[in-house]
């Protein structure tokens, strides 16, 4: 899966979890590509300069100070191309932070420092108006399905067998029986797996990169766009499903 969109997957559990029970668990490392973090607060009333946290742990203890009581990852459904997918900042998801009567928006920034070849990451803060009542999102298990068999058989008929094996892997884990592990966790819900799984966006040699070429060459690019689109959507929709509701 994109780094960026794993990280900030991560950023909205962890935020979660500690309002949830006042414990915090320390984040995976995003495969050490980070070097460090900055978290900037939007200036609350009184407050003459933003607070900034440099660490995941003082950043949800700020959160809860400030009366923060949940967060939802929002990850747009539908994108106008899939050429950004595979630069930094492609992928426009944030996360919505609520505070009773109003809510805030952290929007992300990977800055890459060639000194150290790693990333240093900025989530910043800024006030929206609240308008409606916070999302809900649902259980897209059974759609994930069909759409994963109609784009395997897709790259089937392109003899493209990476990525065949990589939609029947999102598919084997959805329609496995074993059942969820004993204390689940959104990261290692089937949902979120699969997604992770099937995703197969990027740059050069990636399924908008081969894939689109081979649909053309053999006459199937409607075909291609569609069910490209709707992949990509079903991946929205089940990591903020998986994210989200828990």
């Amino acid at each position: 899966m994109n780094n960026e969109l794993l990280d900030m997957s991560r950023m909205t559990i962890l935020a979660k979890a500690y309002v949830k029970n006042g414990q915090y668990v320390p984040p995976l490392a995003a495969s050490g590509i980070i070097s460090h973090r900055l978290f900037r607060f939007a200036p609350e009333d009184g407050e003459s300069s933003a607070y900034a946290a440099a660490s995941c742990e003082e950043w949800v203890k700020e959160l809860s100070h400030r009366g923060a009581t949940d967060f939802k990852l929002i990850v747009p459904d539908e994108l106008d191309s899939f050429d950004k997918l595979d630069r930094a900042n492609g992928i426009p998801c944030c996360i919505i932070c609520f505070y009773g009567n109003r809510a805030t928006v952290w929007n992300k920034l990977w800055v890459y420092e060639p000194e150290s070849q790693k990333w240093f990451v900025q989530l910043i803060e800024s006030t929206i108006e609240k308008t409606h009542d916070k999302p809900v999102f649902n259980d897209v298990t059974e759609n994930m399905v069909t759409l994963l068999e109609r784009i395997r058989t897709l790259s089937r008929k392109l003899r493209l067998s990476e990525f065949s094996f990589r939609f029947s892997a999102a598919l084997k884990v959805l329609q496995n029986d074993l059942t969820e592990p004993s204390v689940p966790s959104p990261l290692t819900s089937r949902l979120f797996h699969a997604a992770s799984e099937a995703y197969v966006f990027g740059g050069r040699g990636s399924w908008t990169d081969t894939a689109k070429s081979a649909a053309e060459g053999a006459g199937l690019s409607d075909e291609y766009t569609f069910l490209t689109r709707e992949l990509y959507r079903g991946i929205a929709l089940s990591i903020m499903y998986a994210v989200n509701e828990w």
